[in-house]
């Protein structure tokens, strides 16, 4: 299941990922009221663990805050590129996250 694509801004790939309205409840519970970790598997197999931080405000948001710039760094991502983020579903092991990145530029 798709939860989020994001076309990445220049924020996105120098700081912070911000995602989207409607993510908070898609990722999973956590024992921290202000944040969630997350840990995604990338098109590679590589597990990439993501803290995820709630911005507060009318609508509560969002950011990934740690790990994201290293991802950003070893997958070489630029503004224009995008990010697939989608649960995989699974009876025995639940849950798992994974991570796809579509390239706008040639390297």
């Amino acid at each position: 299941m798709a939860l989020f694509f994001k076309v990445l801004t220049k924020m996105d790939v120098e700081r912070t990922l911000s995602l989207p309205d409607g993510c908070l409840k898609a990722l999973p519970e956590s024992q921290v009221s202000h944040g969630r970790e997350l840990q995604v598997m990338d098109d590679v197999g590589m597990l990439w663990n993501f803290r995820c931080v709630i911005r507060a405000g009318v609508v509560p948001k969002l950011n990934i805050v740690s790990g994201w710039t290293q991802f950003v760094r070893i997958k070489q991502l630029c503004s224009g590129d995008s990010v697939l983020l989608y649960r995989d579903d699974d009876t025995l092991t639940g849950a798992r996250y994974k991570i796809e990145v579509s390239r706008s530029h040639e390297n």
